[in-house]
């Protein structure tokens, strides 16, 4: 209570001109009358206080500097109320309260000391933490873009104002370590933005720096959290690193004041007043989401807020977003989804369909036509622009190019195409594999590459585009392309192939995702470990997607993924195998044909082949699969679906093709979870369960059968 009131105080320190932390005034106050019901009578006042708040808001104050300091003092009031109600239950406010001024780490202190810190107030924390790493997203994308553009005062404006608002809000929750951190690189940055400290490459490095001590800062914090235990105390850790930063300010600083002979005619812009950042705070927007409330965040004009044209409709905005539990979001697709299929079994029903009733059956269209219109907003809701994910492969390339010795630039396509939010991060790791081998293996030196005739910097492309129901990722060097030669060489070396197996290109390129394989002679700090490219195969296929390379020598190497845009629900052929049906997902399939008879061969020891285009194929019977008597023996009789699997075509036999649709995925459970060729299961519109085979283990399992038949031989 004492901590929120203090908080109060400070944020109505600024003058009239400081209108983005007015929001989180309004939070505070909220949040003061739902902790304390003594508080919450202060009715009259906080509805006056709210009312003053909406006047400068919409720009309907006649006379803001009245206005402002009578909300001071209305302020001042509600605070003093606060300390008699404090001192009435025997608990004095300055015992407890933070320090007037909210910058108190200039000694690196907080108001715990340098112990732990018990977290207050765990929703508040929880959407700190989110918040936070967004922030330090943003702050890394522009201080690489500041490191192109050094004199750029609005990206140094653009890198200050999140670093601001992490020091706002860890100094009310009481995350001494974070705000002393925060407040130490604000001042940097200041000094930055006022002109008296020059921009370099090492200013740049130090701030990095700082980005990933915070992220192991809010580390500790999440983990805190999750442990109901106080925050451990990093004082040391974080001095010391302070103390860089300051001495870094005082070189820079002497530099520059002897190069402006003292300083005494340059304009410094002055720190933003205590509890209001210079532009956008969001210090307040913790309080409304721990509420559920909706949150919007304000942009004052910086030259004359008060003026600002956008003022009215950044009001009307508040229900522009909310923030939700995913656990909600999900249990809502699975219930749209289970409408759609119970919508389906009823509009299909027999008895239904032979209703003649003209309006019963314009009913129903409609009532498809809103079921699968709440399908499409349910699954949008799900969707997020791989941009974020992208993003952060700059600072990786950054930092890799440099410890390589290598000149490597990213460049980047497609960063809004939507994909399913619960793939997100499951694709990061195989992204920051591709980049380290891309720069450790693809990129050559610089001198290298001006010896071949090429540029001295190297160029790394990630780009994603939808195609159908499918995200397609490419991941593109200019670099050396893929060593055919090399990589057999070390297959054979390691055992992975024998020395007489003769190999396709493609099937070579398939051996780089062999478990322990790598062609690096020698250990580096980036790569040649061996791990790495069989966890990026397993994870891709894992999300139910695909991997394909493409390389030229000399030129360069393209890796592509491909993958299904959601998680919940797929693309799919339908087929039936006698009187069963099932359902092989679109991204598998090449294409589907009905071989003629002279088309069929044996080989011994291969097995049932197919010749499609003077290409042979092995023949996969999923009747024998699935153990299932088929209407078609012969696969002439019969329709053939070509997939491809480890770099190879295989033709999968089934009776028919009933249609092509898209199925919400079911789970089969713990038991029946691990069938090797199935990937769950699906309920269609007649309400018959349909397995949704999975083509990998279907391969599989032919090659189990063939070898064994082949022992038997």
């Amino acid at each position: 209570m004492q901590q929120l009131l203090n908080k109060l105080a400070n944020s109505v320190i600024g003058g009239p001109d400081d209108l983005a932390g007015i929001g989180e005034i309004l939070n505070l106050l909220d949040l003061l009358e739902a902790k304390d019901p003594s508080f919450a009578g202060n009715g009259a006042h906080l509805e006056a206080l709210r009312k003053m708040f909406n006047h400068i808001i919409l720009d309907e104050s006649q006379d803001r500097q009245s206005d402002w300091l009578a909300i001071q003092r209305k302020v001042a009031e509600l605070c003093d109320n606060g300390r008699d109600q404090s001192a009435a239950a025997g608990q004095p406010f300055e015992t407890v309260c933070e320090p007037a001024d909210p910058g108190f780490a200039d000694a690196g202190e907080g108001p715990t000391g340098h112990g732990a810190t018990e977290i207050f107030d765990p929703e508040l924390v929880r959407d700190f933490l989110e918040e936070a790493r967004d922030h330090l997203s943003s702050i890394e994308m522009n201080l690489l873009a500041l490191e192109t553009d050094p004199e750029n005062l609005e990206a140094i404006s653009a890198i200050f104002r999140p670093f601001h608002s992490i020091k706002g809000v860890s100094g009310f929750l009481n995350l001494p370590d974070i705000h002393n951190l925060t407040h130490h690189v604000e001042n940097l940055l200041d000094e930055a933005r006022a002109g008296k400290l020059k921009v370099t490459e090492q200013v740049i490095d130090l701030v990095l720096e700082a980005v990933d001590i915070l992220k192991m800062l809010l580390d500790q914090v999440k983990i805190a959290l999750q442990d109901s235990h106080p925050v451990q105390a990093c004082w040391a850790e974080v001095e010391a690193f302070c103390k860089r930063l300051e001495c870094l300010q005082d070189t820079h600083g002497a530099a520059a004041e002897a190069a402006t002979g003292g300083g005494s005619g340059e304009a410094v812009e002055p720190a933003a007043p205590h509890g209001f950042p210079a532009a956008v705070d969001t210090a307040g927007e913790p309080a409304a989401a721990a509420r559920g409330e909706m949150r919007t965040t304000a942009t004052p004009s910086p030259s004359n807020p008060s003026k600002d044209p956008t003022l009215p409709s950044r009001t009307k905005e508040r229900a522009a977003s909310v923030r939700i539990d995913t656990w909600k979001l999900d249990n809502l697709v699975d219930m749209v989804g289970e409408l759609v299929i119970a919508q389906s079994m009823v509009l299909q029903n027999p008895d239904l369909q032979g209703i003649k009733n003209q309006k019963l059956q314009k009913d129903s269209i409609q009532l498809r036509r809103i079921t699968n219109e709440m399908q499409r907003i349910a699954m949008s809701m799900r969707m997020v622009p791989i941009k974020n994910t992208f993003q952060k492969m700059t600072r990786l390339v950054r930092d890799l190019s440099r410890k390589s010795g290598k000149e490597v630039a990213l460049a980047m396509h497609g960063e809004e195409t939507e994909i399913d939010r619960n793939m997100v991060e499951e694709i990061y790791d195989p992204l920051v594999h591709m980049i380290r081998n891309s720069i450790d293996h693809g990129i050559e030196t610089p001198e290298e590459r001006t010896a071949a005739g090429k540029n001295r910097q190297g160029t790394i492309l990630i780009a994603a585009e939808q195609k159908g129901g499918n995200i397609v990722i490419d991941i593109r060097d200019d670099g050396r392309g893929l060593d055919t030669e090399k990589i057999r060489d070390t297959a054979v070396r390691r055992g992975v192939i024998s020395g007489d197996e003769q190999l396709d290109e493609k099937s070579i390129y398939e051996l780089i995702f062999h478990p322990g394989f790598s062609t690096k002679d020698e250990i580096t700090e980036v790569s040649g470990r061996g791990v790495g490219m069989d966890v990026v195969k397993k994870c891709i296929e894992h999300l139910r997607g695909k991997m394909e390379i493409f390389s030229i020598p000399g030129q360069g190497t393209q890796f592509q993924f491909k993958l299904p845009l959601t998680m919940a629900i797929i693309d799919g052929m339908i087929i039936r195998i006698g009187d069963q049906r099932y359902v092989v997902p679109t991204i598998s399939l090449q294409e589907s044909l009905r071989p003629l008879e002279d088309a069929y061969v044996t080989v011994q020891g291969k097995g049932e082949l197919i010749k499609v285009r003077k290409n042979l194929m092995p023949l996969i019977r999923l009747h024998r699969i699935f153990e299932v008597e088929p209407r078609c023996h012969d696969p002439w009789e019969g329709l053939l679906l070509v997939v491809n699997e480890d770099g190879r075509p295989y033709c999968l036999l089934a009776d028919e093709i009933v249609g092509r649709q898209e199925v919400v995925i079911k789970s089969l459970g713990g038991s029946l979870g691990h069938i090797q060729g199935v990937s769950g299961g699906a309920i269609l519109g007649d309400g018959r369960v349909t397995l949704i085979i999975d083509v990998k283990g279907i391969v599989k399992r032919y090659k189990e059968i063939h070898n064994d038949i082949s022992d038997a031989a």
